[in-house]
C-alpha cells in the first residue's frame, strides 16, 4: 500500500509543479539572460584576463626543466607597496619578466610614450606603455633579488592582436604570446650560476601565495596603493612594525599568527614572517 501511496504523491508533484514551469520559465528566461549579459559586461576584462593568463600559462610549462616559472607574484617595491608582475621565468641564461596584455585590435605605440593606443574598428583606447609598467616590476625584482643579474623584459600581446610598430624597441621584447618560449630560449649562453639560480628561486618561491584569502588581502594593498598613488595621497600608516625579540619569542608573528623565521636583507640578519607578504611584520634579533 505504501508503495501505491509513494507513486501517487510523485504523479501529482508532477502535475502540479509542470504547470507552474511552464509558465515560470519563459518569464524568468529573459531576466536571466539579461542578468547574465550584465554580468559578463561588469567581469569581461577579469574573465578575458585570467582567460589569457591561464594560456600564458599552459604555454610557459612547455619550456623544460632549465626553467622555473612563476606566476602572479608580489614583489616589494621601494615604497613599502608591492609590484604586481604576471609572470617570472628563471633560467641559466636569465631572468625573465613578462608583462601579458590580451588585447585585440591594432596595437600601436613608440618605446618612449607615456599611452600606447589599441584600436578597433573605430573606437581607440589609451593604455599605459607596457614597457614602462615592465620596468617598474623589473626595478622591484632588482632591489629584493639583487641588481647584478641579466633581467630580459618581455611584453607579450594576444595572437588576435595586430602589431602595428614603425619602430624597433631597445630596452624590451614586445611580441606575441605564441613566439614567447622562442624568444625565451634564444640565449644560449650561461649568465648565472647554479649556486645564484638556486637562491634567486629560493627568493622568489617566499613570494608565492597559497592560500586564497590571503592573496586577496595582498591583492586588495595592492590595489590602494596604486589609487593612493595615481590620487597624489601619501600613506602615513606604518605596514611594517619593527622591534626587537629574543630567541624565545620569536616564534610566532604577533601580527598574524605565522611562523617567524630568520632572513638575510641588506643590513644583515631579522626575523620575518612566514605569511609575508600578506603580513610584512619584522624584528630585529636581539
Amino acid at each position: 500500500m505504501a508503495k501505491y501511496q509513494k507513486a501517487a504523491v510523485i504523479f501529482l508533484s508532477i502535475i502540479i509543479v509542470l504547470p507552474v514551469l511552464y509558465f515560470i520559465i519563459p518569464i524568468a528566461l529573459p531576466f536571466l539572460f539579461l542578468a547574465g549579459m550584465v554580468y559578463l559586461k561588469a567581469n569581461y576584462a577579469r574573465i578575458k584576463g585570467a582567460v589569457g593568463e591561464r594560456a600564458v600559462n599552459k604555454e610557459l610549462e612547455k619550456l623544460g626543466p632549465l626553467f622555473t616559472v612563476y606566476h602572479d607574484l608580489y614583489v616589494p617595491n621601494e615604497n613599502g607597496g608591492t609590484s604586481q608582475v604576471d609572470h617570472v621565468v628563471t633560467s641559466p641564461t636569465g631572468i625573465f619578466v613578462i608583462e601579458t596584455k590580451h588585447y585585440d585590435g591594432w596595437i600601436f605605440g613608440k618605446e618612449n610614450q607615456r599611452n600606447w593606443t589599441q584600436v578597433i574598428y573605430k573606437r581607440k583606447e589609451k593604455f599605459l606603455n607596457p614597457i614602462w609598467q615592465n620596468y617598474g616590476h623589473i626595478k622591484a625584482l632588482k632591489g629584493y633579488l639583487g641588481e647584478h643579474h641579466n633581467y630580459q623584459s618581455i611584453i607579450a600581446f594576444s595572437s588576435q592582436s595586430t602589431l602595428k610598430f614603425e619602430d624597433d624597441f631597445t630596452s624590451a621584447r614586445v611580441i606575441q604570446i605564441p613566439q614567447l618560449n622562442k624568444i625565451i630560449k634564444e640565449s644560449l649562453s650561461r649568465q648565472i650560476s647554479e649556486v645564484e639560480l638556486r637562491g634567486i628561486n629560493k627568493a622568489l618561491e617566499q613570494l608565492i601565495i597559497q592560500d586564497g584569502k590571503q592573496k586577496k588581502m595582498v591583492h586588495k594593498r595592492h590595489i590602494e596603493a596604486i589609487r593612493d598613488k595615481q590620487a597624489g595621497n601619501v600613506v602615513v600608516k606604518p605596514i611594517v612594525k619593527k622591534q626587537t625579540l629574543n630567541q624565545t619569542e620569536a616564534e610566532t608573528c604577533p601580527e598574524c599568527g605565522g611562523k617567524l623565521s630568520i632572513k638575510k636583507g641588506k643590513y644583515g640578519s631579522f626575523y620575518g614572517c612566514s605569511g609575508y607578504p600578506g603580513c610584512r611584520f619584522t624584528a630585529k634579533i636581539s
